[in-house]
């Protein structure tokens, strides 16, 4: 039984930094970032401090209104998601920065779109696969829907709206990387995810017995 639990734990881990690497490379293209990532983006620009950093402060500060509200909503992936998405996308960032000198063409902005929103929806499917709760910005549609009875897709689009404008007045990039994240995220983790859990599912119940 705790062998399993450590194997959920790196499996959230790991889909948390594929998230991050997903969106570093939103970040990267400039051409803008899911819904959440403007509104983290933003609060960073008036604050002046990096993406990763500003997306850790969100994240404590909704756990803890969360923890006084209702902290069973709390679990694992909701404390790992604190630096796992925001730090592991600076780093990413960085790292494409010295790899990648001068500016890039629109077709490779486009490229990195597209390979950042794979990668991020293996990184979701992955971390929804561990089943040890959620990062704290999917908590709010979560709790919201709960407490309120109203439909968590209704919830969830005006949430992401709300983000996407709170984030672009106070300096987010919208563009048209929020575009697809926004509609092609879920569509995207739904056609990985049968794949990913097949994967899961030998190294959580070892070869032999997943087969």
């Amino acid at each position: 039984m705790k062998n399993q639990m450590w194997k959920r734990i790196i499996i959230s881990l790991v889909g948390l930094i594929l998230c991050g690497i997903g969106v570093a490379m939103f970040l990267y293209s400039g051409m803008g970032v899911d819904p959440a990532s403007v509104f983290e983006l933003g609060i960073g620009r008036v604050f002046g401090i990096s993406y990763g950093t500003s997306s850790a402060l969100i994240n404590v500060i909704i756990l803890l209104i969360v923890f006084f509200i209702d902290k069973s909503f709390i679990n694992i992936s909701s404390v790992i998601a604190i630096f796992g998405i925001g730090y592991t996308a600076d780093f990413v960032r960085k790292i494409l920065t010295i790899l990648v000198q001068g500016e890039i063409h629109l077709l490779l902005k486009l490229v990195l779109i597209l390979v950042g929103l794979f990668i991020m929806s293996c990184g979701i499917a992955t971390y929804i696969k561990a089943d040890l709760g959620v990062g704290a910005i999917d908590l709010i549609s979560e709790i919201i829907s709960r407490k309120t009875k109203v439909q968590y897709r209704l919830v969830r689009v005006i949430g992401d709206t709300a983000f996407v404008v709170i984030g672009y007045i106070l300096g987010g990039t919208v563009g048209v990387g929020t575009v697809v994240a926004a509609f092609l995220t879920g569509p995207t983790v739904q056609l990985v995810r049968p794949s990913i859990e097949r994967i899961l599912d030998i190294f959580l119940k070892g070869k032999e017995e997943a087969l």
